[in-house]
């Protein structure tokens, strides 16, 4: 397997692939055990790819469970990887390894039938609490360096059985540049957790800070968390009769929790009850 260099002189020997998507390819490094690599396919584009990566390495988040716990909440990227020991010819990331096993998306974690299955009542709803206090706790670090997910959905939260959370997939959030002042914009978005007013902005063609989107999709996985998985605008009645989808229900933006004549929650959703009112 071949070398991967870093700017301190370090290598290391890429060893299996322990996953891929469609940037790139996941590596076990030879003889680390707390390490991973993070190498991008050939038609990346790699010159924008590694001053992003640089400007994340070196403004990077607090970590908010390193320090007591020993854990890593955000995969962040912890050095830079080159195809050669001269550093010329980028091809990647070196950070933290996250065991897959124990770590798992949060949306298995949501419905109680799931979490009975996967976990034999042993993840309670206090764990959920706790889940979802780490999750906000993590996401304040990364707006402290004004960063933000962008894409902020269910996929790239992994949850431990403990309550701990990581954020995956951190080189496809928008990056602050601290030396340039500009940022590198996130490109997607996924339409339940956009608010009405990015519901049809094309990502793609427009640089959208999404610093308040994140607080929205925050706030949308907080309430799934706590209320079974139910999205907060799933309702039915004659308000939302012609908003088939939970995309178009957000566009009309009536919270079927608030008492409003013609929509109501699902049959499914818990008592908004069980909820602080400081927390409705």
């Amino acid at each position: 397997m071949p070398n991967a260099y870093t700017h301190s002189g370090n290598s290391f020997l890429l060893d299996n692939a322990i996953k891929s998507g469609g940037e790139g390819f996941i590596f076990n490094i030879s003889g680390e055990g707390g390490f991973c690599a993070k190498i991008y396919r050939n038609n990346a584009n790699f010159e924008e790819l590694e001053n992003k990566v640089l400007a994340m390495i070196e403004n990077p988040p607090a970590d908010p469970s390193w320090i007591s716990k020993k854990h890593r909440s955000i995969a962040w990227p912890m050095d830079a990887l080159y195809s050669d020991n001269r550093c010329k010819d980028f091809i990647g990331f070196l950070m933290p390894l996250i065991d897959i096993k124990l770590f798992r998306e949060a949306h298995l974690y949501y419905d109680p039938a799931d979490r009975i299955r996967g976990f034999g009542g042993g993840f309670t709803w206090k764990h959920l609490w706790v889940t979802a206090y780490n999750l906000v706790s993590s996401i304040a670090s990364i707006h402290e360096k004004k960063h933000c997910v962008g894409d902020l959905r269910e996929t790239n939260i992994l949850v431990a059985p403990n309550s701990f959370i990581t954020l995956i997939d951190c080189d496809s959030f928008q990056i602050f540049n601290k030396n340039t002042g500009d940022f590198f914009y996130t490109r997607v978005g996924t339409g339940e957790y956009l608010p009405p007013e990015l519901m049809n902005i094309s990502f793609s063609q427009n640089n959208v800070n999404r610093y308040y989107s994140d607080l929205f999709a925050l706030g949308i996985i907080i309430f799934k968390l706590l209320m079974n998985g139910v999205h907060p605008y799933q309702s039915s009645g004659k308000l939302v009769d012609d908003a088939p989808s939970i995309e178009a229900k957000i566009i009309k933006g009536y919270y079927p929790y608030e008492a409003i004549k013609g929509i109501t929650p699902p049959d499914y959703a818990p008592p908004y009850s069980i909820l602080p009112p400081e927390l409705q």
